[in-house]
């Protein structure tokens, strides 16, 4: 038990610095897993430090999609103070087990689980954490169907001063996602995160990683030096349009660039392109070659080439300068078309300024300069209401207000206007304003009886959310069924909200303990007070009365409320006397000290030749040693004295 609080299970992780364990915390009993450093580990004080600080690090993070760390310390083992951090127990698969057991996920797909991914590496990176491990075995999709980023700090704790490539084999085995900065030993930043989630992407739509060789140092060279096939060519669907195509491309190639500048600056900006890619639109990396309203004419290699970035000529030991050299001559030749049209642009706007209509006058704000008596519709978008229409309506316009729905924008703002922000109206036409009324709301389903897969589908069917915190209890109904919701089912609420679940865990089990032997009212209580019921079954037996002479179930696992059954003798056998050659009055006083109360019954004489028979009992109904209950009857024959019985 670590730090006597911990009570750890079976492994269910295992790495080069340490392992997990499924774990109970006893103090408020609930699963948790346990991170733990190896003891080999242990002796080093740089590992002990590192590991220290991957609990610090850690436990600055607080957000839906990374796994939560609860508490950090040290327990002894044999002498030895491992050093441990209590975690999150996620119940669910790993994206690397469920490409292996499944294959290549559809774009849209891969696109939304790794838009939480994102998320969570943004809120890392503000931080100042930088994961630097980013794969498909450190992204769990758990049971419920929310995405987990797991093992955050480990490769900060493993290359603090040496290169990735040259620290250990848990850095080393992870190749396939590393960004070239870190294949050249150079510094990580949060674009490196980027780099290795695009390597995720394309692994998670093709089925394969973007690089392949047969040692790690071949595979970092590749990230270096070679282009990848763009993942477009790997997929095997044919309903995917250019346009679909295109779009995969630009998003995976442009988190891939091989120089950090050319990529997405942040995962922050990467997650909003793959939201985009997984709603099937034009994402921002696209832009330039997909037209929002129709489908590309532009081949889908010539956008994977453009958003490649320029193939690095030099070794993993040379400097990014050089790279930026190698792009010097095209960029020049940009700089020197954007000043270009920026001095047309300038002219034209002084043109339209001072010359013929423009006269140097200003534009007062919602006034048409070419027509007086036409007025500039205002930015409206998540202003309040009353606000907007004044503002409208002091412009001369008639305004039309509807409400609508809207998650991101609080009741009472603008949505929207019609005709747009920017249109030019005469005085006095109508626009028609959208306001948000708030977050949808929706009847929440009753999913008392459901299992929590069954309930999750319901949820989300209903724009619903199942809260990860799944509370358990015993319960008479099955395990694994859900007994109560909050909020209960027929309630409204917002779209994109939680519901909380309390799950059985079937009827609590206890060891029937054994009772033998006790006196009947301390063997029923000890029974009740365990939440057995108990049936008393009172048992002919020579026993003491009331005591315990055997019971059903001992020693077996029962639920509460189950019934067991104890057998109490009632004291009411004996074993009877040797009652022949006995007077009768010495035979009665023999069973009455014996505890017989029945009845007596003095049969027919026996003839006897002998005279110190005479009188005594001849014949017994009962024979000595023979068991009977008390209150039998006894029946006797007396001898009787007569001398023609010696003839």
């Amino acid at each position: 038990m670590a730090n006597n609080r911990y009570t750890l299970g079976k492994v269910i992780g295992s790495g080069g610095m340490s392992e997990v364990y499924e774990a109970e915390d006893t103090v408020l009993g609930r699963q948790v897993a346990v991170k733990v450093l190896r003891p080999e580990m242990a002796h080093d004080a740089n590992f002990r430090e590192r590991f220290r600080r991957e609990a610090q690090n850690s436990g600055k993070l607080n957000h839906p999609n990374i796994v939560s760390v609860f508490d950090t310390g040290e327990y002894d083992d044999n002498g030895i103070a491992l050093p441990y951090i209590v975690m999150e127990l996620v119940h669910g698969r790993t994206l690397r087990d469920i490409l292996r057991e499944g294959g290549p996920l559809p774009a849209a797909e891969a696109a939304g689980i790794l838009a939480s991914v994102a998320d969570a590496l943004q809120s890392s990176h503000e931080a100042g954490i930088i994961h630097r491990d980013v794969k498909p075995a450190n992204i769990m999709l758990t049971n419920t169907g929310q995405v987990k980023v797991m093992d955050f700090g480990i490769a900060r704790a493993l290359d603090d001063s040496t290169s990735a490539m040259t620290q250990t084999s848990a850095v080393i085995g992870t190749a396939q996602y590393l960004s070239p900065e870190q294949a050249r030993g150079k510094p990580a930043d949060a674009r490196s995160d980027v780099y290795a989630l695009g390597c995720v992407m394309y692994e998670a739509v093709t089925g394969q990683a973007p690089f392949a060789g047969e040692t790690p140092f071949a595979v970092a060279y590749q990230h270096v030096q070679e282009d990848p096939t763009p993942p477009s060519e790997l997929i095997e669907d044919p309903s995917l349009t250019p346009t679909q195509r295109v779009n995969i491309d630009a998003v995976i190639l442009t988190a891939m660039a091989k120089h950090p500048a050319d990529r997405y600056q942040s995962a922050w900006e990467m997650g909003q392109d793959l939201q985009r890619l997984a709603a099937g639109q034009v994402t921002q990396a696209a832009r330039l070659h997909v037209p929002e309203d129709s489908a590309p004419a532009t081949s889908v290699l010539a956008a994977a080439n453009s958003h490649r970035a320029p193939v690095a000529s030099t070794r993993p030991s040379e400097d990014e300068d050089e790279e930026e050299e190698h792009r010097g001559g095209w960029m020049k030749w940009l700089a020197i078309a954007l000043a270009a049209i920026l001095v047309i642009l300038a002219g034209y706007f002084a043109w339209a300024l001072w010359g013929p209509g423009g006269g140097g006058q200003q534009q007062s704000e919602g006034t048409s300069t070419s027509n007086p008596a036409a007025v500039i519709v205002p930015e409206v978008e998540n202003r309040p209401r009353a606000e907007v229409v004044s503002e409208l309506e002091g412009l001369g316009l008639l305004v039309t207000v509807n409400e609508e729905p809207n998650p991101d924008i609080a009741r009472g703002n603008a949505i929207r206007i019609n005709p747009a922000a920017g249109s030019e109206l005469q005085k006095n036409s109508s626009v028609t304003l959208t306001v948000s009324s708030g977050k949808e709301t929706t009847d929440v389903p009753d999913v008392t009886g459901m299992t929590l897969q069954e309930a999750s589908a319901a949820l989300s069917e209903a724009g619903l959310l199942l809260n990860d915190n799944v509370s358990e209890t015993n319960d008479d109904a099955p395990a694994g069924q859900i007994i109560s919701q909050d909020p209960a089912g027929g309630s409204q609420l917002s779209k994109g909200s939680k519901i909380r679940v309390t799950v059985s865990k079937g009827k609590e089990t206890f060891t029937v303990p054994d009772v033998t032997g006790m006196d009947r009212d301390r063997a029923v209580s000890t029974l009740e007070e365990m939440r057995f019921q108990v049936n008393v079954r009172m048992v002919d037996s020579q026993e003491p009365e009331n005591r315990v002479i055997s019971m059903t179930n001992r020693g077996e696992k029962l639920a509460a409320g189950d019934t067991v059954t104890i057998d109490v003798s009632n004291n009411q056998l004996m074993t009877a006397p040797n009652l022949v050659h006995m007077s009768e009055a010495d035979a009665k006083r023999a069973l009455s000290d014996a505890g017989w109360k029945g009845s007596w019954t003095v049969g027919e004489t026996i003839p006897t030749g002998a005279l110190v028979d005479n009188n005594q009992v001849g014949w017994a109904s009962v024979n000595q040693g023979a068991t009977i209950r008390k209150s039998d009857p006894v029946e006797v024959r007396l001898w009787r004295f007569d001398p023609a019985a010696l003839l």
